[in-house]
């Protein structure tokens, strides 16, 4: 019964036709050179942040970029220069900033309608009229803070960060309130009730955000523990994502009270039907949820969607894992499951602030290996590989270390991309990546109709079964990539007939991580992430 249920759902998603993901091409790059005796890369770094229309608009793209000047003496640090792209070779510095200074957001906090300049760790600078920061004083939030926002409406920027969600610190989330003299920062934390009452609880906030209606909300999930023999084990009945609405009282010019009232909640049936085995090693592993943070939340788009990758266990006697990607349907404050699988990198995605694909809507986007994909989100709430980056072999292998979506910096009317992937062998590589309009760039297969939809069980398995569909009889090859690239033939030219293949692989002899797979028929190629766990 259970194979039926599923190949029943595969066939009502199979899609209409086969797309390539359109490559992104380079508008320029800066790479870094050479090393010193302690290992500093010549050139650009590993850093950079962008401030659009810097200067009261006197440089329209400003990247700030930590940069090594060849022949440094190797006690001097990097400095930090501003970068104002007017043409693809232009990397003039046009602006020093203090050392170590990424200016990652821009708030107003004292609201005098001049942004300010605050970098990851809660340190900023106040702008000057000039639109440059006042680096006479600085001051200094406590804490990593996750997002900037007039929470209490009055005009100054505020803070959030995210609590422990556990005792002895029972916070699910604190609010730091900006005052006008800027001399000091109350701090509300927000209790958890859950926790309160329940010691061996968590309650973790997963995301903060604004309804149709511009109300804030906050989404939880909450999951129990109790001490088996081995360790800590989760009690699945327990598990529950909650809403909640959002109310701030003014107390002071400076001071704000935070009121969390619960208006949903969510049980999945399978999380309650498993009762933990105190005295086995086998339910460690065991979350509601593996990955959770895509929050699909913009204005030209009419729902507000949360991935996750869910974790059941349907499977009482042997204990096996049924993991699947899906989202929540958050628009009318109520949190309704899709009980769609979509590919499972999507909770791992990240939202870009611009549309660089020539319509109004944003895309997100993940690294896996070399690749950068980035994704539209359809109608129905389904991500779709559209656009794609790869890094050059030489430059990909330590890591993407930023990338954000950028104003139209080459003036074909679409946003761009800028990034940084770090490499401490061969150096660093910064880019700007031209958007592209990938409506007149789909190039559809119209003989030939095939799919790669998603593998299951994943990711605690050691075989998984791979659906495969094609309209017709074809020869098909099925690859499997690592992180490094490195590519795995799980067969070659083979003749697939008319409709669906189930084909089945032993995981056994693949490190747990995260993979592609690449389904072919010589012309055109679907791929999917999937995650392998041992």
């Amino acid at each position: 019964m259970k194979i039926t249920l599923i190949l029943s759902f595969v066939l009502c998603c199979v899609i209409a036709t086969a797309q390539e993901p359109v490559q992104l091409e380079v508008w320029t790059t800066v790479k870094s050179y050479g090393f010193d005796l302690i290992e500093n890369p010549f050139g650009v770094g590993d850093r950079f942040a962008y401030v659009p229309n810097f200067r009261n608009n006197k440089i329209p793209h400003g990247f700030i970029v930590s940069y090594r000047e060849p022949n440094t003496d190797i006690q001097e640090p990097n400095k930090v220069y501003t970068w104002a792209f007017a043409k693809p070779d232009d990397t003039l510095n046009q602006f020093t900033w203090p050392r170590n200074f990424f200016p990652s957001s821009t708030p107003d906090i004292n609201a005098d309608g001049q942004r300010d300049f605050m970098n990851a760790a809660g340190m900023f600078y106040l702008g000057t009229k000039n639109d440059e920061p006042d680096t006479t004083i600085q001051y200094k939030v406590d804490g990593n803070i996750a997002m900037i926002d007039a929470f209490n409406d009055d005009a100054r920027d505020d803070f959030f960060l995210y609590g422990s969600g556990q005792m002895p610190n029972p916070y699910i989330a604190h609010f730091v309130f900006s005052n006008p003299t800027l001399k000091n920062f109350k701090k509300y934390s927000l209790v958890s009730k859950n926790i309160l009452q329940d010691e061996k609880s968590e309650e973790i906030a997963k995301a903060i955000y604004k309804n149709r209606q511009g109300q804030w909300r906050l989404l939880t999930y909450c999951r129990g523990w109790v001490d088996g023999l081995y360790q800590r084990v989760w009690v699945s009945e327990k598990s529950v994502i909650r809403l909640y609405s959002l109310e701030f009282t003014t107390i002071t010019e400076d001071s704000t009270s935070v009121t969390a009232t619960q208006i949903d909640e969510y049980r999945d049936p399978k999380w309650m039907d498993y009762i933990p085995d105190m005295n086995t090693k086998d339910d460690f592993q065991w979350r509601p949820f593996n990955n959770q943070r895509l929050l699909y939340n913009t204005e030209n788009y009419p729902k507000i969607l949360y991935y996750a990758s869910m974790n059941t266990m349907p499977d009482k006697e042997t204990k096996k894992y049924d993991s699947y990607a899906t989202f929540f349907d958050l628009t009318n404050d109520k949190i309704v499951p899709s009980n769609t699988v979509v590919d499972i990198a999507a909770p791992e995605c990240k939202i870009l602030k611009h549309s660089i694909d020539g319509d109004k809507i944003p895309e997100i986007y993940v690294k896996t290996g070399p690749n950068i994909l980035f994704y539209s989100i359809a109608s129905e709430g389904i991500p779709t590989n559209t656009m794609k980056y790869v890094i050059p072999e030489d430059r990909f292998k330590g890591g993407l270390r930023g990338l954000t979506s950028i104003s139209d910096i080459n003036n074909d009317g679409i946003h761009d991309i800028a990034l940084m992937s770090s490499d401490n062998s061969v150096g660093n590589y910064f880019a700007i990546i031209k958007g592209k309009d990938v409506k007149n760039n789909i190039v559809e297969e119209t003989k030939s109709t095939f799919t790669l939809n998603y593998p299951y069980p994943l990711p605690n398995s050691s075989e998984i079964v791979i659906p495969l569909f094609s309209s017709k009889t074809a020869l098909y090859t099925l690859s499997l990539y690592n992180v490094q690239g490195i590519q795995y033939t799980l067969f070659s030219d083979k003749q697939l007939p008319e409709g669906e293949t189930l084909y089945s692989f032993s995981t056994t002899d693949f490190g747990s991580g995260a993979y592609i797979l690449r389904f072919s028929d010589g012309k055109n190629t679907v791929e999917k992430t999937i995650l392998i766990q041992h």
